[in-house]
């Protein structure tokens, strides 16, 4: 008998093998999809906030300790940063083939406004995130000593809606991230855990000072229940929403528009640039007319 020459093309040829009985469940397969997905939501978020609160929580007690009030430090800033977009990173990165990692109020409303979430399991999922930070700040707060200090506050000299409008700014650039590397299917969808753990961490680069930077309102909440809600808080929740409002409405006219086409090729194999370098060689104008009609056959559809 021939050896096989690839050993992993015949493992999954043994393991998907027809004859193998598939396990009959309880429960029917939808219900135990949903409960998947909220598990693994729980889990994410849970995981996800736990380790970066507990980041930002150490770099604000070594921030200056003569001083508590004192202006965030560029250390501190960058370790809080880091805490932020490490963390969701791996843990997308984990989750992303088990629940589509979102960990986010806002990013799962952006993905039901495309269709990508089910309003069933949006309506599921958001409940869930809120109460796993809950549990994050919580667990956070009884587990290191000294008081919880990651609540999301306005600087001194921020006012209400000028904090409203950088959460959206800060929320839709997070949201656009999960459309386009995410949502769009392409040869770097499995780099996407990387886009948004880079897209989280300067966001909070660039609001930590001014907003504390929420961008999920289940970040602001969890911590908000332990050690008290501002009266702003309102815009911990209306900003995220705001953005990936904003990140939806740019998303739906560069798909109105097809996008596709206006750099064709980015998504297609060596072989195809190839033939695509040597046909655009070969006409007098230098141009390929395949490049124009060039599609992701993987694209999602349009909105």
């Amino acid at each position: 008998m021939a050896t096989p020459s690839n050993p992993r093309s015949s493992l999954h040829s043994h393991t998907s093998r027809p004859d193998i009985p598939k396990r009959e469940h309880r429960t029917p397969d939808r219900l135990r999809n949903l409960l998947v997905v909220i598990i693994g939501e729980f889990c994410g978020t849970f995981m996800f906030l736990l380790l970066a609160f507990i980041g930002a929580q150490a770099a604000l007690e070594t921030n200056n300790a003569t001083d508590p009030s004192a202006p965030l430090e560029p250390a501190t800033l960058l370790y809080i940063a880091a805490s932020f977009g490490c963390s969701v990173a791996v843990n997308v990165w984990v989750f992303y083939r088990v629940t589509g990692g979102m960990f986010n109020p806002a990013v799962t409303l952006g993905l039901l406004l495309v269709r990508a979430v089910s309003p069933t399991n949006a309506a599921c999922i958001i409940p869930t995130q809120i109460v796993a930070g809950i549990a994050a700040a919580a667990v956070v707060d009884g587990l290191l000593p000294g008081p919880l200090q990651v609540t999301n506050s306005l600087g001194h000299d921020m006012s209400v809606a000028q904090g409203l409008f950088l959460e959206m700014f800060l929320t839709a650039q997070l949201v656009l991230t999960v459309y386009f590397l995410a949502v769009e299917k392409h040869r770097a969808t499995f780099l996407a855990p990387v886009g948004i753990g880079i897209s989280v961490f300067i966001a909070h680069l660039a609001g930590t000072r001014f907003t504390g930077t929420s961008i999920n309102p289940a970040r602001s909440f969890g911590p908000a229940v332990i050690r008290g809600f501002p009266g702003y808080h309102w815009i911990y929740w209306l900003g995220p929403a705001m953005g990936a409002l904003l990140s939806f409405g740019v998303y739906t006219l560069m798909k109105r528009l097809e996008y596709d086409t206006a750099n064709p090729g980015q998504d297609a194999a060596d072989e195809e640039l190839a033939a695509m370098e040597s046909e655009a060689k070969a006409r007098p104008d230098g141009q390929s007319p395949s490049a124009t009609n060039h599609l992701n056959p993987m694209m999602s559809p349009s909105v």
